[in-house]
């Protein structure tokens, strides 16, 4: 029934949701979790599957605990960041939120679990078997890349051109640069370092 504690009401909108959870609402976080939950699993599931972890039921329910700590966090500091005059959802900023937090338990792991040369996550293209919501998160953390892609220097945008968007060999970009192979690489590690440092300052901004 609407109105009661735990259950979201069918006419509830994310935004006032959102305000609720954020100024304490008895009963709002369950109902915040009960709405975003399946967003948060499959963020969490994509990137499960794109690093190749494999998992057990155990470890998807870890991993959702994770990302509800991180969004209770400080007073729900990372919910309280959005910003609706940005023009993206709710939903958008829980999932790039899930995604994030996902990415930061894999690295904590090790690198067994995670490495910046598995399937890159700057070349990856959505899924056609996503959700709109998926797709939304999809679109959302692109939005964010290609923000931070503009922070960088000229030479470094150049650096990811040649990788990325042209998919050049190592080789032909070391000439084309005048630079050594070995520095193609670690140059490419030292850019996608300061993407994500650029991307995490633009979220605490």
């Amino acid at each position: 029934m609407a109105g009661m504690p735990g259950v979201a009401g069918p006419r509830e909108h994310d935004l006032e949701l959102l305000k609720a959870v954020i100024e304490g609402e008895r009963g709002a976080w369950p109902r915040f979790h009960e709405r975003y939950e399946r967003l948060i699993v499959a963020c969490i599931r994509k990137v499960l599957a794109r690093y190749g972890v494999a998992f057990q039921p155990s470890d998807l329910e870890d991993l959702l605990n994770t990302v509800c700590v991180h969004l209770v966090r400080d007073d729900f500091e990372k919910l309280r960041r959005y910003d609706p005059t940005r023009g993206y959802q709710v939903s958008s900023w829980v999932g790039l939120i899930a995604t994030n937090a996902t990415h930061d338990a894999l690295r904590r792991r090790g690198p067994a679990h995670y490495s910046l040369d598995d399937d890159d996550e700057w070349a990856e293209q959505p899924d056609e078997q996503l959700s709109p919501a998926e797709i939304a998160v999809w679109r959302e953390r692109e939005s964010w890349l290609n923000r931070a892609v503009r922070r960088l220097s000229p030479g470094e945008q150049q650096f990811l051109r040649y990788y990325y968007q042209e998919n050049r060999e190592p080789e032909e970009i070391a000439t084309l640069m005048g630079i050594s192979v070995n520095t193609v690489y670690s140059r490419k590690n030292k850019v996608r370092a300061a993407l994500k440092r650029i991307i995490d300052e633009m979220m605490a901004e």
